[in-house]
C-alpha cells in the first residue's frame, strides 16, 4: 500500500449550505509526493502522527469558525487547533489546522502542552523575528462563546487566553493568570462542554470533521471522578445544551449533558459518586433530579431502589410525566404491559407533545395485542420536523496531509480507507461508495435506500410499524388499518365521486324540467305559475340530494379515523422495503448461487434490519463486510449486538423470537452474532478509527465491556481471543508458500503490524478494568 498518494477525505455537506467554500461530497486534492514524504518523516521521527490541513488563505479557518459560531446550535463544533508559520521561500505567513475533541480544557495546562507538542514536532522551528503561533479554540456551550489560547514559539511570555462571546454586543474577556470566580467558571464550563462533545461526537459520523483527532477525555480514574463531579455540578444548566431529535424540548433530566453523563457512567461505573453529587445538588437548591436518579439506579442494577424512588415520587407528584414514562418503560422491560398501561397513558396526558411517551404507550398496546389502539395512537403521535443539528461544515482546503498513525493497522481495513476516504458529514454508504458500484446498483435497492432516509420521530414511527408487522404479519396489519382508517386520498376521492354523481343527477333533472316547460310554453298564466313552482321544486330537490350525498359519505366513514398523510407515506415506504426483503428471502431459499456487489449486500442487510427481519439481515451484512470493510455496516451491527444483549427478553418478545424453536447447545439463533465475529468487528472499527486519529470510541468500549461481562468470560479471555483471531489472520499467507511473490511478501510483512490492533484492544480493556475495583 502506498503512503498517502491515494489517501483522500470525503465529507457530505449539510443541506442548505450558504458558503461556496464548504467541502461537498468529494475527494480532497492530494499533496505532492516529495512534500508528504518529508513531512511524514519529520513527524514520525518525533513520534507524532496528526492530520494537517493547509489553508487557501491565511487565517481563513479562524474567520470561518467565528462566522459559524454566530449561528451556533446545541453543543457547538469540535475544538480547532491552528498553527501559523513563516514560509522562507514565499516569504509569507501560511496557516495549517486540524480539529480535535477530548483535550482537558479545565485549565490552561493540557491545551498549551498540546499546542507545544504540535509546534515543536516540526524540524524547522520559529525564530524571534518570525515565531510560529499556535491557537487553540474551544467552544463554551453554556456562555455561547469561544475560548482562545494563543502562544508564540519561541516566546517567554505566558499564553494569551481570551473568551469571545458569540453575541457581538458582548465584550471579550481576557483571562489572566490570577484566579477569579469568573475565570474559574469559564474554565469549568468550557471543560464540561468539551467533555460532552468528546462523548457524543465519538461515534457520530454526521458530526465528524475531516482531520479530527478524538482523544480519551478521561484517561484515568482520577480524571473520570473529576469529570463526573463537574458534569453533575452543571446539571442545572443542562437544558442550555439542547436535546436529541426525539425529545421535543430539553428539561433538567432530558438534555445532551444528561445523555453524555449517562454514557460516561456506563463506562466508568461511578454511579455512586454521581448519585452523591446529585443528592447534594438537590439539598442546596430547588431542583428535582429524581428521574435522572432513577435511571442511574437502573443502570447500576439497583432495581429495587429505583422502583422505591419511582413510587415515592409518584405518591407525592402523581403528574410527574417523565417519572410516569420511566415507570412504564421499566414495566415493559419486565414484560408487564398490563401494569405499564396506566402510567403510559398518564405520561401521554402529562406530556402530550413528547413522542417518547407516545412510543411507550404504543409498545404497551402492541404487547397487549391491542393493535387497533396501537395504530390509532401512532396516528395521533406528535411528529417533529428534522431540526438543524449541531453539525458544522468543513472548509475546502488548499491541501491536506493525513499521515498514517504508527499503530492500529489492519491492512485490509486501511486499504478500504483509501477507497472510501475520510467519511464524515451527512450521507450514508451509497454517498461514499465508488461511482462504479453506485452505477451498478439495482433500481429497487436504490429506491428503498432513498425512501428510508428517515430521521427523528419518523424513524421511530417506522420502527413501530416494523414491530407491529412482526407481531401480526403485513396482510393482517393492512386489514386492521383499512378497518379503522380512511386515507386522506380515499376520502377526497369519495367526495369527488359523490359530487360528480350528484351533478349528473341534477343535470338530468334540469333537462326533464326543461322539456316540461317547453311543452307548456303556450299555456295560460296559470301555467306560468305552475312553471315557477316546478323550478322551485327542482331547486329544493337538488339541495336535498346534495345533503343526502354528504350524509351517505358521512355514514360510510362515521366509524373510521382520517389517517395522517405522513403515516400513509410510511406504509408505502414500508411496502417497498418489505417487497425487497421478500425477494431476498425467496432468493435465499432457492438453490441458485446468489451474486451481489458488496454495496448491494449491505443495502439488503439494512433493508432486513429496517423491517426487523434480523435473521435474514445477518448473512448479507456478514457477506458485505467479508468483501470489504464498511464503517456504516460495522456500526449498525455493533449497535444491534448491544440492542439484543442488553435487554434480550424484551427484544425477543417484540420481534417474536420467543416463539422460535430453541437451537441446540452451542448453536446460535439465526438473529444472533457470534462472539468471534463481534470481536473482529470491534477490532476493525478500532483500526478504522485509528487510521483517522480516533483513539476514543464509546461504542467500542461498550461492546468490549459487554463481552467481558458475559458468562464464562473476563478481560483475560477476551484478550486471548483477540490475539488468536489476528494471529490466524497473519498466518494465512504463510501456509503452503515456500517461495512468495514480492507482493505477497510485502503483504505478509505489513500484516505483522496487525499486532498493533491487539495492543490497542488490550489498552482499551485495561482502561475499562481500572473502573471495576
Amino acid at each position: 500500500m502506498t503512503s498517502l498518494e491515494s489517501s483522500g477525505t470525503r465529507r457530505s455537506s449539510p443541506p442548505d449550505s450558504t458558503l461556496g467554500s464548504i467541502l461537498t461530497s468529494q475527494t480532497m486534492p492530494v499533496s505532492s509526493t516529495s512534500e508528504k514524504k518529508a513531512h511524514k518523516a519529520r513527524l514520525l521521527k518525533n513520534g507524532i502522527a496528526r492530520p494537517t490541513i493547509y489553508e487557501k488563505q491565511f487565517g481563513e479557518s479562524l474567520k470561518f469558525r467565528s462566522a459559524q459560531l454566530e449561528k451556533v446550535m446545541d453543543m457547538g463544533p469540535a475544538d480547532l487547533v491552528h498553527i501559523s508559520r513563516y514560509h522562507r521561500h514565499s516569504k509569507q505567513e501560511e496557516g495549517e489546522y486540524h480539529y480535535c475533541i477530548g483535550i482537558d480544557t479545565s485549565s490552561l495546562i493540557q491545551p498549551f502542552i498540546y499546542l507545544q507538542t504540535v509546534v515543536l514536532s516540526e524540524k524547522s522551528k520559529g525564530t524571534e523575528k518570525h515565531p510560529e503561533i499556535g491557537t487553540y479554540c474551544c467552544y463554551n456551550c453554556f456562555r455561547h462563546g469561544d475560548l482562545h489560547i494563543r502562544h508564540s514559539f519561541p516566546g517567554a511570555a505566558a499564553p494569551l487566553v481570551q473568551f469571545f462571546p458569540c453575541d457581538s454586543k458582548k465584550v471579550m474577556i481576557t483571562l489572566n493568570t490570577e484566579e477569579t470566580d469568573l475565570a474559574g467558571s469559564i474554565w469549568r464550563e468550557t471543560y464540561v462542554s468539551g467533555l460532552v462533545r468528546a462523548i457524543l461526537f465519538s461515534d457520530s459520523i454526521e458530526r465528524q470533521l475531516p482531520g479530527m483527532c478524538k482523544f480519551n477525555p478521561v484517561p484515568s480514574t482520577k480524571d473520570a471522578k473529576e469529570a463526573v463531579n463537574l458534569m453533575c455540578s452543571m446539571l442545572p444548566k443542562g437544558p442550555i445544551l439542547g436535546c436529541n431529535d426525539i425529545t421535543n424540548s430539553p428539561t433538567l433530566c432530558e438534555n445532551y449533558l444528561v445523555e453524555a453523563l449517562l454514557q460516561l457512567l456506563k463506562l466508568v461505573q461511578l454511579h455512586d459518586l454521581a448519585l452523591q453529587n446529585i443528592e447534594s445538588l438537590e439539598e442546596n437548591s430547588q431542583f428535582d433530579f429524581s428521574v435522572l436518579k432513577a435511571q442511574i439506579l437502573l443502570d447500576k442494577g439497583e432495581q429495587q431502589n429505583a422502583v422505591r424512588l419511582m413510587y415515592d415520587v409518584l405518591k407525592t407528584h402523581s403528574r410527574n410525566g417523565w417519572m410516569l414514562q420511566k415507570q412504564a418503560e421499566f414495566l415493559l422491560g419486565k414484560n408487564r404491559p398490563d401494569l405499564a398501561l396506566i402510567p403510559a397513558m398518564k405520561a401521554v396526558e402529562c406530556l402530550p407533545t413528547e413522542f417518547r411517551c407516545w412510543r411507550t404507550l404504543i409498545k404497551t398496546y402492541i404487547l397487549q395485542k391491542d393493535f387497533k389502539n396501537a395504530l390509532l395512537t401512532l396516528n395521533s403521535s406528535p411528529m417533529y420536523s428534522n431540526r438543524k443539528k449541531d453539525t458544522y461544515p468543513a472548509l475546502k482546503p488548499k491541501d491536506f496531509n493525513f499521515l498514517y498513525p504508527s499503530e492500529g493497522k489492519i491492512p485490509s481495513v486501511w486499504q478500504d480507507c483509501e477507497t472510501f476516504g475520510c467519511i464524515s458529514g451527512y450521507g450514508g454508504i451509497v454517498e461514499f461508495s465508488p461511482a462504479n458500484q453506485i452505477n451498478s446498483l439495482s433500481p429497487l435497492h436504490a429506491e428503498v435506500y432513498e425512501q428510508t432516509k428517515l430521521q427523528a420521530t419518523f424513524k421511530e414511527a417506522y420502527n413501530l410499524l416494523a414491530i407491529m408487522t412482526r407481531q401480526l404479519g403485513w396482510t393482517e396489519l393492512l386489514r386492521i388499518r383499512s378497518e379503522i382508517f380512511v386515507m386522506d386520498d380515499e376520502y377526497n376521492a369519495s367526495v369527488e365521486m359523490e359530487k360528480k354523481k350528484e351533478l349528473d343527477r341534477n343535470l338530468a333533472a334540469q333537462r326533464a324540467t326543461g322539456l316540461e316547460l317547453k311543452a307548456r310554453i303556450d299555456g295560460s298564466c296559470s301555467n306560468s305559475s305552475t312553471n315557477s313552482t316546478s323550478g322551485e321544486t327542482t331547486s329544493r330537490s337538488t339541495s336535498k340530494n346534495s345533503a343526502n350525498s354528504l350524509s351517505r359519505i358521512s355514514t360510510r366513514f362515521r366509524k373510521k379515523w382520517l389517517s395522517e398523510r405522513w403515516l400513509d407515506s410510511l406504509f408505502l415506504i414500508f411496502y417497498e422495503n418489505m417487497k425487497s426483503v421478500l425477494i431476498w428471502e425467496n432468493e435465499r431459499r432457492g438453490q441458485d448461487e446468489i451474486e451481489h456487489s458488496a454495496l448491494e449486500w449491505e443495502l439488503i442487510g439494512n433493508e432486513c434490519f429496517d423491517v426487523h427481519h434480523y435473521e435474514s439481515g445477518v448473512v448479507p451484512f456478514q457477506t458485505s463486510l467479508g468483501d470489504r470493510f464498511s464503517v456504516f455496516g460495522c456500526i449498525r451491527l455493533l449497535r444491534y449486538y448491544l440492542l439484543y444483549t442488553q435487554n434480550l427478553q424484551q427484544f425477543r418478545i417484540l420481534n417474536r423470537y420467543d416463539k422460535m424453536k430453541t437451537p441446540k447447545y452451542s448453536q446460535l439463533s439465526p438473529y444472533m452474532l457470534s462472539e468471534n465475529f463481534v470481536l473482529t468487528l470491534v477490532c476493525k472499527l478500532i483500526s478504522w478509527n485509528y487510521r483517522y486519529y480516533g483513539e476514543f470510541s464509546v461504542l467500542c468500549l461498550e461492546v468490549l465491556r459487554q463481552l467481558m461481562n458475559l458468562t464464562d468470560s473476563d478481560s483475560t479471555f477476551i484478550k486471548s481471543k483477540i490475539a488468536v483471531l489476528f494471529s490466524e489472520e497473519k498466518s494465512v499467507d504463510k501456509e503452503g508458500d515456500e517461495l512468495m511473490s514480492p507482493k505477497k511478501e510485502g503483504r505478509r510483512a505489513s500484516m505483522e503490524r496487525c499486532r498493533g490492533v491487539s495492543v490497542i484492544a488490550d489498552r482499551l480493556i485495561a482502561w475499562l478494568e481500572q473502573f471495576n475495583d
